[in-house]
């Protein structure tokens, strides 16, 4: 299940790779494992490859892992996360909850460009 996930989030890196402009880094990390699917050193190398791709594309690239969502859909979690953790106007966030055994990826500003719908729907 641990390969699966962190197969997913390199397959999710990969994908927002395009070219994007520089911006300013915000202080909000990029990877949150609340559910503790990752052992430390997984996590430092996940968080790295997200500061090094967020850096490069001039978003946020940021992976949120909980135990539950409670009654909010996997979406409307990630909007809400993404939307008040200051990041970035433009980025990408994959929200994945345990107890629900659910996901989402949202995107904002030109992470709406560079993930489109139809690549959203590939990587699922």
């Amino acid at each position: 299940m641990k390969k699966k996930i962190i197969t997913f989030l390199f397959v999710l890196l990969l994908s927002v790779t395009a070219a994007a402009p520089a911006f300013a880094l915000n202080d909000s990390a990029r990877l949150v494992d609340e559910a503790n699917l990752l052992t430390d050193s997984e996590a430092q190398e996940v968080a790295s490859k997200l500061d090094e791709i967020s850096e490069r594309q001039g978003m946020d690239i940021v992976v949120v892992t909980v135990n539950s969502i409670g009654d909010s859909t996997p979406k409307e979690y990630a909007a809400d996360y993404y939307d008040y953790h200051s990041y970035k106007a433009d980025g990408v966030i994959l929200l994945i909850s345990m107890e629900e055994r659910d996901w989402s990826i949202v995107t904002s500003g030109y992470g709406i460009t560079t993930l489109t719908d139809a690549g959203q729907a590939y990587i699922s």
